[in-house]
């Protein structure tokens, strides 16, 4: 009750303000029309119709709102509230005065009080702004502050100086803008200069105890990070780089107070925001039974916690791994407002199990994100990575085509294309089996190919994180390798995207934007710890291991590459070796995977996949 209370407090305290303003303004209206010579005649006037003025003008305010909003918040939305609730009590105030009260009146007084209410009203909003703000930021510059320059003078940018202003305990002191935008240079952002553009950073902060640089860009951030980090390389003590989060990323991690964050891997990428078709995801998923398979890895997780967004009936997680599946689990147990959770701990190579899944719960979408993933391990491992990654998505598969899912979607990978290891072999012939059954299903089966993801477990940049935290050496394949990487947010939500734009069998790629050097990767994450490539951390080459290769491709062929309904999704179309494959083939590869000589098994997989270039070591 107290707050209620204060809150009705302050209302009628503005409500008191602005019935004083009227009345100041009709009689500032009389002053001003009779040059500030008031007879008896005209204070007559004044005390009949002033009731007139504060009636209609208090009612007026009323019906638009004005006393509804947050008076320290006020804003251009305010002013237009205030705008056409003075215009119209002016209007009913001219028309009960003109054509309802007997007698003479002057008409220039219905203009200017109006004009003059409209002014003290908008003083008396902006003032308790200008008080609050005052409240919040007095002792702002005393004692401990930091001192921080904003890299990008657009919309976030003066969003960020705001809040910084105007944030209780935040001190900050911003010392100006840095901005590309010739055009921007030597204007003001609430009170701060927009000093250049990025060559004159490093004089600025030689001159100026900077403690942080913030960049407030929320797309194609990469080449503006790298070449910042590059500048505090030069400059001795140099301040921390924080990143200020953008507005998706505020959507796609909600938080109470969202806050600066120190620069990570996925800001060095120069990629675009993507843009998701949500409500047409939502009509693939809403109400509906939604299978994950693999739910405990990376993409499976991310899988789990988008779809359960978009409010299916039921999330069936399947997973082998038993305590991956605890922790996702309990994760989407938390999250759930409605879905029910269905945990289940088995393999996809399990036929039973799959019918059992299926017969179960009989789920309209299957996202089979399960598979052995790391290309080193399957070299060494033949025979797991076909019983897995091969006959485990024909069973599922399978028992999709059976059931009569709606949509069995295959998470593929970019070293399908032209394979030189195991593990892009076997993934090639996943695709190649949903292919396969699209042809005759009434399921919508697809597959979605993308190459690295950021923060996946076991993935380069976890491992350079990690080698950097023990103090090197920082290892990687060969100075000249490249590769594609997306965040695992942005991989997900494309693939959800896919499901929604299934007509049945499309491999989609995703567009992963321009491949990165792993050098450069390296040393930038280096220089992002504060530290020095060659100097304070070793970089090592350890040359390519068996079954990578120099460049990853998304597609073998451009020409078979056709764009989608979605900017980021192109569609390829099947090759010879696709359209020629049924899921009878399967039978002799699964017979060469008992065998227990590898080179048998990878002998078949050749047969399969014309292109595929195992390492020499199989050849022997």
């Amino acid at each position: 009750m107290p707050n209620a209370l204060s809150h009705r407090q302050r209302r009628a305290a503005v409500i008191a303000l602005d019935l004083a303003v009227i009345l100041a303004a009709s009689i500032c209206a009389f002053l001003i029309r009779f040059e500030f010579q008031l007879d008896g005649a005209n204070l007559r006037i004044i005390r009949e119709t002033v009731w007139f003025f504060l009636g209609t003008h208090l009612m007026a305010a009323i019906l638009f709102g004005l006393y509804r909003g947050m008076y320290h918040y006020s804003s251009v939305s305010d002013i237009i509230a205030i705008t056409k609730a003075v215009a119209t009590g002016g209007v009913l105030a001219a028309t009960l005065i003109l054509f309802v009260r007997q007698g003479q009146f002057p008409r220039s007084v219905l203009v200017l009080q109006p004009m003059l209410t409209f002014l003290g009203i908008s003083a008396s909003r902006f003032g308790i702004r200008l008080i609050r703000n005052y409240q919040q930021t007095r002792g702002l510059y005393l004692g401990d502050v930091r001192e921080v320059i904003l890299v990008g003078a657009g919309d976030l940018g003066e969003s960020l100086a705001r809040q910084m202003e105007k944030t209780p305990g935040a001190r900050y002191k911003i010392e100006g803008f840095i901005d590309d935008d010739e055009a921007k240079w030597g204007m003001m952002i609430h009170g701060y200069p927009v000093l250049g553009g990025r060559e004159i950073l490093a004089d600025v902060l030689k001159k100026r105890e900077i403690d942080e640089v913030v960049i407030a860009v929320a797309t194609r951030r990469g080449d503006l990070v790298r070449a910042i980090i590059e500048i505090l390389r030069d400059i001795p003590n140099p301040p921390e780089l924080k990143i200020a989060p953008s507005l998706e990323e505020m959507l796609a991690s909600p938080q109470q107070t969202p806050a600066l964050r120190k620069v990570n891997p996925a800001d060095l990428l120069n990629r675009e925001v993507v843009k998701l078709d949500e409500p047409r995801i939502a009509g693939s998923l809403r109400d509906r039974c939604v299978l994950v398979t693999g739910a405990g890895g990376t993409i499976g997780a991310e899988l789990c916690r988008q779809a359960l967004r978009y409010s299916p009936v039921k999330l069936v997680i399947l997973e082998a791994h038993a305590t991956s599946l605890f922790y996702i689990e309990r994760e989407l147990m938390e999250k759930t407002r409605g879905t029910v959770i269905i945990p289940i701990l088995g393999d996809v190579r399990d036929t039973a199990l799959a019918d059992r899944v299926f017969g179960t719960h009989r789920p309209h979408v299957v996202l089979h994100a399960a598979a052995h993933k790391h290309v080193h391990q399957l070299e060494h491992n033949v025979h797991e990575g076909i019983a897995n990654n091969v006959l485990g998505t024909r069973n599922m598969a399978s028992a999709a085509d059976r059931y009569g899912a709606e949509v069995f979607l295959l998470v593929s990978t970019d070293k399908a294309v032209r394979p030189s290891s195991v593990m892009g072999a076997t993934k090639r012939v996943a695709e190649m089996v949903v292919r396969d059954l699209a042809r005759r299903s009434k399921t919508r089966f697809i597959g979605v190919r993308f190459g690295n993801v950021l923060g996946s477990s076991g993935s380069v940049m976890q491992i350079f994180q990690e080698q950097i935290a023990h103090g090197g050496p920082v290892t990687l394949t060969d100075a000249r390798a490249t590769r594609y990487f997306m965040t695992v947010e942005e991989a997900v939500g494309l693939i959800l995207q896919a499901v929604s734009m299934a007509r049945g069998g499309e491999i989609f790629v995703l567009k992963m934007g321009t491949p990165v050097r792993i050098m450069d990767m390296a040393r930038n994450m280096i220089l992002l710890s504060g530290l020095e490539p060659g100097k304070d951390i070793e970089i090592r080459e350890t040359g390519l291991k068996q079954g990578e290769k120099l460049d990853e491709e998304l597609v073998e062929d451009t020409t078979a590459a056709s764009p989608s309904e979605h900017p980021d999704i192109t569609v390829i179309q099947p090759d010879a070796a696709a359209l020629g494959f049924s899921l009878d083939k399967l039978a002799e590869l699964e017979q060469a995977a008992r065998n227990p000589d590898p080179a048998v098994a990878i002998g078949k997989l050749r047969e399969v996949i014309p292109t595929f270039n195992p390492a020499e070591a199989h050849l022997k």
